[in-house]
């Protein structure tokens, strides 16, 4: 009873320390989705801009917004008729330019979104060529300049997760395989009294296999309460990240944890065991 009154306290400190790591996984996998999301957005963001001549008829270009929102790689595409470009223009020039012209100068338009995986510089440019061809279109033209920067933003933070996920795997199974050899270390003359009696590795590894699940779970508990409160907060303060997380995703998020939590804690629990059934008896001191 006195033996495990005394682990309860490293046991409680080896679960608090499984959980910070699991918190720390779920942040950082969170950071990852929502930054790729971000990403997503800013991509579906910019639009090529079709510009007619002033005589193309309405029906015309209506069927040619039909023909391109058919297209499995356009996500939303805007249509806007010179009278609408007029009124815009006369409300933002504070002048009747129809009066003053003797008629509309401003050209229907076509603004073309792209889905996120297609929203790039080289379906952009190759979309660009391809409309400038047909004869009833004055102009086509896309934000080539934010794209570059979108671009080369995501690559630079791409490769920044990529160290931060490497250097966070080796500080995530040293501070679990530390603190499981720790909670273990206590126990090192036990596992060497049932290989006195001839217990056989096996049955030694089970119990202590059954500890780490159970510290896994506990962990992963606490983590899921921490994580929930800490998406309390942020939807509190940023209202539109609620938004942009599916359950699916959630989900995903969810699985890694624990699946990682899990693993983690019962492979660093079977090694750290297994170095103790290794050792001489006077290498327990």
């Amino acid at each position: 009873m006195n033996n495990t009154r005394r682990r309860h306290p490293s046991s409680l400190a080896s679960i608090l320390s499984i959980a910070s790591v699991l918190v720390m996984l779920g942040l950082f996998l969170s950071v990852l989705l929502f930054g790729q999301k971000l990403e997503n957005r800013l991509r579906e963001h910019v639009s090529l801009v079709v510009l007619f001549h002033l005589d193309t008829e309405e029906s015309v270009i209506l069927g040619m917004k039909a023909e391109l929102e058919a297209r499995p790689d356009i996500k939303e595409v805007i249509y806007y008729s010179s009278e609408a470009g007029l009124e815009e223009m006369t409300r933002d020039l504070n002048q009747d330019i129809l009066n003053t012209l003797e008629y509309n100068p401003i050209p229907a338009t076509l603004e073309l979104h792209f889905k996120s995986d297609f929203a790039n510089q080289v379906n952009l440019a190759k979309m660009k060529v391809e409309l400038a061809q047909n004869k009833r279109i004055r102009e086509v033209s896309y934000q080539s300049g934010i794209l570059e920067q979108i671009e080369a933003n995501a690559t630079k933070v791409l490769a920044g997760i990529g160290a931060l996920a490497i250097l966070f795997s080796i500080i995530a199974v040293t501070l679990i395989n530390g603190t499981i050899r720790l909670e273990l270390y206590s126990q090192r003359f036990i596992i060497r009294s049932m290989q006195l009696v001839g217990a056989k590795p096996w049955f030694i590894l089970r119990p202590f296999m059954a500890t780490a699940m159970r510290m896994a779970l506990w962990a992963l508990v606490i983590a899921f309460l921490v994580l929930s409160g800490i998406a309390y907060i942020v939807s509190a303060f940023i209202p539109d990240a609620v938004s942009m997380i599916n359950l699916e995703e959630i989900g995903l998020v969810s699985g890694i944890i624990i699946v990682s939590g899990i693993l983690l804690t019962v492979i660093c629990s079977y090694f750290a065991t297994r170095k103790y059934l290794r050792l001489k008896l006077e290498e327990l001191f």
